[in-house]
Parts: structure tokens; sequence; C-alpha cells
């Protein structure tokens, strides 16, 4: 009850979609038509996934969770419990813990009844872009000596040059960045082990908290003020008590009281960041082997990077959220060009 499945035929080989110039474009044929990030589904169901069979032989596995249901964790606990049950009828899991009121109580949040963040798929683009391990260990070399931030991570290097060349491709129309108002950059956060009576990773729900910091001039901008301001966030989030204390919750909840968008006050831009690095996106298997490439669809909405590992080594693939006009500005940012090329 609740779950749709649905097997589809692709009319091309899969290479066509793995060598295609804009893979965000490409990859959207092998998830369910116009469901991914939808803000209402009329189907009715909590989940939907999706077989596609290509010529080839090949096929993709895509799954849509409603957000009602859980947060990116939760999708990927669903995959990687299905693929070993499917691998091995030997195999056993646990039954799923879903935790919901059970940690943030609405005794404590008003109930939201609404949805607060609303895709908006139509206003944005997606652009795929891998970052090497060999350029960027020798980034992250470069901003630990620069910044003081002792081993700095692939996440907080990326997401703090994503943030960058985005903010200066969309002030790109004026002088200064100091002719404009602030810009944010907001970290969500994975809080099941930063839980006072810490949550086991198979946990389902919506168990997300969220950090940020803002850039007011050029210098906030700067790649080692960046990282040193987001390991701060980090270490003062791992302090916060996430239950009564949870910024996401509360930007939202503040949000409904004032009608207004969350994040979206007095700041020119508000980015965000979703970080999936370390998730073992790569070791899902049906039976079949393990994928080829594994990918999100664009949206839910603009300024938005998600961050995962690359398929080999050490690298970064991030998939990029932009408004139209801003994004080929971004494109041409000389700095990140030197480190993707």
């Amino acid at each position: 009850m609740g779950a749709e499945f649905s097997s589809v035929r692709i009319n091309c080989h899969m290479s066509e979609i793995l060598d295609h110039p804009d893979a965000s474009q490409a990859e959207s044929i092998v998830f369910p038509k116009d469901l991914p990030w939808a803000n209402n589904y009329e189907g009715g169901n909590l989940l939907v996934a999706q077989l596609s069979k290509f010529d080839c032989g090949g096929i993709a596995i895509s799954v849509c969770l409603s957000h009602k249901i859980g947060d990116g964790t939760s999708v990927l606990n669903f995959v990687n419990d299905w693929s070993r049950m499917t691998h091995s009828r030997m195999t056993t899991t646990l039954a799923p813990k879903f935790v919901g009121d059970s940690v943030f109580s609405s005794n404590n949040y008003s109930p939201i009844i609404a949805p607060q963040m609303l895709s908006n798929v139509s206003e944005c683009v997606q652009k795929r872009i891998i970052f090497p391990t060999t350029k960027l260990d020798a980034l992250r070399a470069k901003v630990a000596e620069e910044s003081g931030v002792e081993n700095p991570t692939r996440a907080e290097v990326v997401s703090a040059l994503l943030f960058k060349c985005a903010v200066k491709a969309a002030s790109s129309t004026t002088t200064s960045m100091l002719t404009r108002r602030p810009s944010k950059f907001v970290h969500l956060l994975n809080v099941r082990s930063m839980m006072k009576s810490r949550l086991p990773q198979s946990a389902i729900g919506n168990l997300l908290s969220s950090f940020s910091t803002t850039a007011t001039n050029e210098q906030d901008i700067e790649l080692p003020t960046l990282v040193r301001n987001l390991r701060k966030g980090v270490e003062v989030a791992y302090t916060k008590d996430h239950v009564e204390q949870n910024e996401l919750i509360l930007e939202v909840v503040e949000s409904m009281r004032k009608g207004k968008k969350p994040f979206d006050d007095e700041y020119e831009n508000v980015y965000s960041c979703s970080n999936l690095c370390r998730f073992p996106l790569y070791k899902v298997d049906f039976g079949w082997g393990k994928p080829e490439r594994v990918s999100l669809p664009n949206g839910p909405f603009k300024n938005l990077f998600f961050l995962k590992d690359y398929k080999i080594g050490g690298g970064v693939d991030a998939r990029v959220m932009l408004q139209k006009q801003h994004m080929s500005e971004f494109e041409r940012d000389e700095e990140l060009l030197e480190l993707i090329s």
C-alpha cells in the first residue's frame, strides 16, 4: 500500500545517456515523468519506483519518496535494503525505524500543514560538474595552509568554491558586491548521529537541521574565509540540541508565522548545499553489478548544490542548480574552469 512500481522501455542504448554532454537533460528520461520534486502527486502514493529498460540490455532504477515520509538518507536506506534483499533472498534487513513526532514533537513546534519550501524547477537549470581527485587534493592543501583549517573536507572546499562562483555570477551585473544585499549559504545537516540520543543511520524520517554563513563583501567569499566559517558552523552545530534548537525547523516555523519563504528575508540570494559524499551510492547492487552512474533529477529549486562521491577515486560529482541567466556566467568562472579542466 502506498508504493507504485512501473516498468518502461527506452528506445536507445544506455551509452547515449551516459555520454550525453548535458547530463541532467539526458538523465531525466529515467525518472517517472513530471514526478521528481512535484509539490503534489495526484497518484497519492508515497513512494514511486521506475525500472527503465534500454535497447542494449542495460537498466536504470529510479526512486521517488515523498518528503512527508523521509529525507534523502531515508531514500538511500530504502534503496540499499531493496537491493540487498533482491541480491540474496537469504539476506535479512532490520525493519525500518520510522521516527517523526517521537523526535520533533508538535508540542514543541507548530504542525506543518502545507509545503513550506515549494519546488520550482522551471526557474533553474542543472549542470553536472566533476572535480577530479588530484586537483581537488591540491586545492584542499592550499586552502588548509591559507585558512588554518586542519584537513578541510572535500565538501567544505567544493561547496565554498561553488558558492563563491555562484555569488560572483549573480553579482556580475553590478560593479561590486558591496552595492548588493548580503548572500546567505545554508548547509543541510543529517542529524541522526548528532542527537543526544543517537539515532541509527537507518532511521526513516526528516532528520535534518542546518547551519549557515553570510557574505557581505568580496573578502567573505574568498575560499579561506568561507572554509573557516563553514568549519566553525559545523563545530557549533555539534554542540546544539537538534530537538530543541533545530535551526532548519525553527526557520520554517518562523517563516510560517511571518507568511514568507524560509531563509528569504534580507538576503540578495540564498544558496543551499546538501552533501551526500561518503554515502555508499555506488555500492548498491541488485544482482547485476554496481551502477555505472548515480544521478539526481533537476530541481527542486534554484541556487542548490548536491555533492556526492564520483564513481572512482576521491573526486566529487556536483549537481548545481542556478537560474538560467546566472549559469552561463558561472560556467565561465576561471577559478572553476582551472579546477575541473
